[in-house]
Order: structure tokens, then C-alpha cells, then sequence
């Protein structure tokens, strides 16, 4: 049994919508079992107005199929944006800089190590695939600063890396359990680095790193930064790290073996196997990846951070600054902007000059400025049969189809 339903904006809006082959592609990915669920919602950024809006659900996979835009789910790097709009909030009013060493505020990564491979390389830079264990180490050679720790260059990693060493190392630390981000940072400074600071781009705990350096700035939990700047100030619901009472998560998804079916403990593995705890009493807040949302929640932040004339986070300066293509070649894909946000070249196939983040299970959001519009495509699948990279073919085929009606200005 499949379930639907979807609608579409009226024709006072600047921006309308036929959401039948919208619906239809998300239908039919749902039907044919490459995906558990697939809730999409596209909102005006400026009057809230949805323009769009349709669940497409197993419901032999999920029977309680009550999936809305209130739907608490697990949005992992969906987090990171979140964390370094609180650093950029700080940075505003001169607390932090970018170009600080991260020694200065986290003393304990002064001495942090490098792991070489026995050429002396870096394991990023290293030509070798397969290592000895355990590796040899080195010193830094550079300072690791603020500013590292946002564009993935600090040398931080998950337990991903072309190194079993590494992996396994990281793997035994039980990172997600650590009692707080006090704990968290006496078990990374005994990890070692996977290349020097600065060296290159590789994806990693950075953005949790830069949340542990928030809270040794402030005094305070990442957890209660964000209530105090962003949620009760904006008065902004959606988002939290901790699960509301009454709320019981959509089980992760994967179909890695080639048929969809629920993930098995430990197929999560980014950290090796655990996964964030998102309980009530939790005291570790991590700004990369621990964040529970809903996608009305998401919408709400993304129009917080664009489409807010009155200014009341960040200053607009600010907002070009993160949402801006870095100073590198052109393509015709995209560019990582160093804050956060993906945003995609003004020669994309299909969706150009468009802000995107995404999480690890599948949550997207994006952001349109030409056309004035937020978007939402969620679910909770970690591998999906149709995956391209980071990407999918039922983005794709969604996404196309999207800009092929607004181009032509249905």
C-alpha cells in the first residue's frame, strides 16, 4: 500500500506548480522500492506560502505513515550549517575570528599528531591504499585555526578514511558516548590527525570540533547557544538535539544489498557504529552531525538566514559572505562555499546558482533566491539502489522536472 497526497499553491503567487509529474516521480520511486518514504514540501522564502507539498510512503515498510512537515527525523550534516551561523553570530560581535588558532580556546589539541604513511606523506596525500598499523607520527607543522575547522581542512575525519587504522582507532573511542564535550575533546586529543592543517579539503568532525570551540568560547552548551541565539529569540520550533517528549523516530532505511529493509545495528557507521543518543538528559552536542528536525523546521531556518529583510541573526554581509562561490575554477557542478552550504555553478545542467545541504539519511533542503523559493526532500535512508555519489537519480529526475516548469514559467 502506497499513500499520497500532495498540493500545490494558488495563482496569487508570483511562482505556481503543477504538482502531478512532481508527484509521479516521487510516486514511483516509492512503488518500485528504491525508497522507504519521500516528503517533499516547497515553500514561498518570503510569505511562508506553500507551493508544493506530497508524501509518497511504504506503508508495509512504515505503517504508521503520518508523515508531515512536523515530522521529527534524524538530519546529521544538516546540523552543520546551524552550528556555523553560531560561530559566525560570535565572529559579528569580534568574540572569535576566523584566522584564531583552535589552541587557543581547546588547549588540549596543541600537541596533536599527524598520522604519515612510511614515505612520510600524509594518509590524505599518501599514494599508497593500504597501510601498516599502526601508523607513524608526526608533528603539526601548520596551526590549526577557526577557519579550518569550517572548510574541512583541520585534518579531522570519521571512520570512513582509506585507512583501517585510522577507522578502527576512531571506531573504539565510542565518540557519540562520550558524557560531554569536555569527554569528547580529551578523546580526540589522543587521535591523531589524517593530514596536516591546511593541507587539503577532507570531510570529516570538523564542524563538531568548531561546536566544542563554541562552547569552551561561551560558557555555555551548543545545545543552549542555539536556544539563546537562533530558537527563542526567532522563535524558530523544528530544531533540537534532543528528541521531544512523545516522539518516536522513523527507523533508518538502507538498500545496500540491493532490496530495501531496515538498517542492522552498527550499518550506521560514520562513527563506527554508534549513532547520537538525541535523549533528554544527553550532554553531548554534536555540531556536525546531532541534530534532530523537521523539514517545516528547516524551512523555517534557511528562511531566517535568507529571506529576512529586518536582519535579525546575521547581517546580510554576513550571509553573502557564507552563501558566496569560493575563490577556485569554475565548473558545471558546484562548489563547497567553506560555510556550510554547497552551492551549485551558474552552468548546472539544471538547478544553477541554488544553496543545498544535505544529511546523511537523506534529508535535503535548498534554497532558490532567484525564484524566492525553500524546498524540502527528506527521508531516512542511508544507501538507496538509484545513489550517484552524493547524489541520487530521483533528486535528479525530481529536481530537472522542477526547474523545467519553473524555467518555463508554467
Amino acid at each position: 500500500v502506497f499513500i499520497t497526497y500532495s498540493c500545490a499553491g494558488n495563482k496569487e503567487n508570483e511562482v505556481e506548480l503543477d504538482p502531478k509529474p512532481l508527484s509521479q516521480i516521487l510516486d514511483s520511486y516509492v512503488e518500485n522500492g528504491v525508497w522507504p518514504f519521500l516528503y517533499s514540501r516547497i515553500e514561498h522564502g518570503i510569505t511562508g506560502e506553500v507551493l508544493y507539498e506530497h508524501l509518497a510512503v511504504n506503508n508495509r515498510l512504515i505503517p504508521n505513515n503520518t508523515i508531515n512537515g512536523d515530522t521529527w527525523m534524524r538530519i546529521w550534516s544538516m546540523s552543520k550549517l546551524i552550528t556555523i551561523s553560531l560561530a559566525m553570530d560570535l565572529m559579528e560581535q569580534g568574540i572569535i575570528h576566523l584566522q584564531d588558532p583552535v589552541k587557543k580556546y581547546i588547549p588540549e589539541f596543541s600537541n596533536l599528531m599527524v598520522a604519515v604513511d612510511i614515505d612520510g606523506k600524509s594518509i590524505t596525500s599518501s599514494d599508497y591504499n593500504n597501510f601498516d598499523c599502526p601508523h607513524n607520527l608526526v608533528k603539526m607543522d601548520s596551526i590549526m585555526t577557526i577557519k579550518h575547522l569550517f572548510n574541512h581542512r583541520a585534518g579531522f575525519y570519521y571512520a570512513l578514511t582509506q585507512s583501517t587504522c585510522l577507522n578502527e582507532r576512531f571506531a573504539s573511542m565510542n565518540i557519540t558516548r562520550a558524557e560531554d564535550g569536555g569527554e569528547l575533546i580529551k578523546l580526540l586529543s589522543t587521535l591523531p590527525l589524517i593530514q596536516q592543517p591546511g593541507e587539503s579539503y577532507f570531510y570529516g568532525m570538523n564542524t563538531s570540533v568548531l561546536g566544542l570551540l563554541l562552547e569552551r568560547v561561551t560558557g555555555k552548551s551548543l545545545n543552549q547557544l542555539f536556544i539563546d541565539r537562533i530558537a527563542k529569540p526567532h522563535k524558530l520550533d523544528g530544531l533540537s538535539y534532543t528528541k521531544p517528549k512523545g516522539v518516536s523516530l522513523i527507523p533508518p532505511f538502507t538498500g545496500r544489498d540491493g532490496e530495501l529493509r531496515k538498517i542492522f545495528d552498527g550499518e550506521l557507521d560514520i562513527f563506527g557504529g554508534e549513532v547520537p543518543a538525541y535523549s533528554e538528559n544527553n550532554n553531548l552536542f554534536l555540531g556536525g552531525e546531532g541534530m534532530l528536525g523537521t523539514p517545516d523546521g528547516y524551512i523555517d531556518f534557511m528562511r531566517l538566514l535568507f529571506f529576512n529583510d529586518g536582519n535579525l541573526f546575521l547581517e546580510k554581509e554576513t550571509v553573502q559572505k557564507m552563501s558566496s562561490k569560493p575563490n577556485v575554477e569554475e565548473n558545471d557542478y558546484g562548489y563547497n562555499t567553506g560555510f556550510g552550504l554547497y552551492l551549485t555553478s551558474k552552468t548546472h545542467m539544471f538547478e544553477k546558482d541554488i544553496l543545498r545541504v544535505g544529511g546523511y539519511e537523506k534529508t535535503k533542503c535548498w534554497v532558490d533566491r532567484k525564484n524566492n523559493l525553500i524546498g524540502t526532500l527528506f527521508s531516512q535512508a542511508n544507501e538507496t539502489q538509484d545513489s550517484d555519489g552524493l547524489s541520487n537519480q530521483m533528486e535528479q529526475d525530481f529536481k530537472k522536472e522542477l526547474y523545467k516548469q519553473l524555467n518555463k514559467g508554467i
